[in-house]
């Protein structure tokens, strides 16, 4: 019998095959290469400039602290500059601003608003950067005495020219009595008053340590500031907040924010497990950030004049705490192994049974 050639359309050849593969699902990456993420995974999704700083006189605004009726964010100068701190409205205007006793600011880096366990809310200003440049310029050796400033929050509908009422300062020292730490993140826990700050690393690989400093602080002496969590994976970390409720802690570098749900009130120990990373879009030099009143997104600002203010959304992972039933990793690569020898073998199974077909096709023509 004389073979002859068989006239099927190509397209009708190549399904079989295509449907196997399509099946089989895609292949897996190779050992070691990380997979690239999809697009909508990629970049600060949904982030948005809610107003732009209009006060000439802020220039070099550093941190940032949302007031507890939502409608209020304070911010500050950095080093050496004023002692005001700033309370802006929605569209960026300054709504009133809180002149504390000159000569505190030596280098202020970040702010704080908190309700406390008494239900009474404050502001606390961290002097807590290493002034170097300044320093440096005068001929004066590497700071390690630091300080808080506390007052009373404002009511938020004040205006102009506030008077700051309940001002309290606390001097602070590292325990280790290194010279020099600078420090741009202040965290003050909700309820409870304590105090944490986070080392600014600029070298890579180099990983920040948390300090803290126990409630009640003192005024009439030094209150020392001591390591609870030795390696925090946030380089470069230039401000931080807690949630309004205390759930959680978000710490902030150029680009990422770094969020932790706090266990139990333990922050130590919740502040050693992975962060979820959450990007940010890109500013002139971001520093501050705050959650909103509700917890649900966050606030950034950056210094310079002029400079916008966003909101990032909180993906649902760090807005709920409900988290996933974990799959050990050997259980979900073999699942994972498994579901695409199943679809690779349903696959070839529908390409055979439609080369048998074409076959009979064929014999009969």
């Amino acid at each position: 019998m004389r073979i002859r050639p068989l006239s099927v359309p190509p397209v009708l050849l190549a399904a079989p095959l295509a449907l196997g593969f399509a099946l089989a699902g895609p292949a897996a990456a190779a050992p070691g290469v990380e997979p690239t993420p999809p697009e909508s995974a990629i970049g600060d999704v949904g982030s948005h400039i809610i107003s732009v700083v209009a006060d000439a006189r802020i220039t070099d605004a550093s941190g940032l602290a949302m007031g507890g009726t939502g409608d209020v964010l304070f911010t500050h100068q950095d080093a050496a500059r004023s002692t005001d701190v700033y309370g802006l409205d929605g569209r960026g205007q300054t709504r009133f601003t809180v002149s504390l006793p000159t000569g505190l600011n030596e280098d202020w880096e970040d702010i704080s608003t908190v309700r406390l366990a008494d239900g009474g809310r404050h502001v606390y200003v961290g002097d807590l950067g290493d002034g170097f440049l300044a320093r440096r310029q005068t001929g004066r050796t590497p700071r390690t005495r630091f300080r808080l400033v506390r007052f009373t929050e404002p009511n938020a509908q004040s205006t102009g020219a506030v008077p700051a009422t309940g001002v309290q300062v606390h001097e602070l020292a590292y325990s280790d009595g290194m010279r020099g730490r600078n420090a741009e993140t202040l965290l003050v826990q909700p309820g409870a008053g304590h105090v944490f700050v986070a080392d600014k690393t600029e070298k890579a690989g180099l990983k920040a340590r948390l300090w803290l400093a126990k409630a009640p602080l003192a005024t009439d002496r030094v209150n020392p500031l001591r390591p609870v969590v030795d390696s925090l994976p946030v380089q470069g970390a230039s401000g931080g907040a807690f949630s309004p409720t205390g759930d959680r802690i978000v710490i902030r570098n150029a680009d990422t924010a770094y969020l932790w749900w706090i266990r139990n009130g333990n922050v130590a120990k919740s502040l050693t497990d992975p962060p979820i990373e959450i990007p940010l879009p890109r500013q002139r030099q971001g520093e501050g950030v705050t959650f909103t009143a509700d917890g649900s997104a966050l606030v950034i600002n950056s210094e310079g004049s002029r400079q916008p203010i966003w909101q990032v959304p909180l993906p649902g992972r760090a807005n709920s705490d409900i988290a996933e039933p974990a799959t050990p990793v050997g259980e979900a690569g073999q699942a994972n192994a498994n579901t695409t020898l199943a679809l690779g073998i349903f696959g070839g199974g529908v390409a055979t049974a439609a080369g048998v077909v074409l076959f009979h096709l064929w014999r009969r023509t």
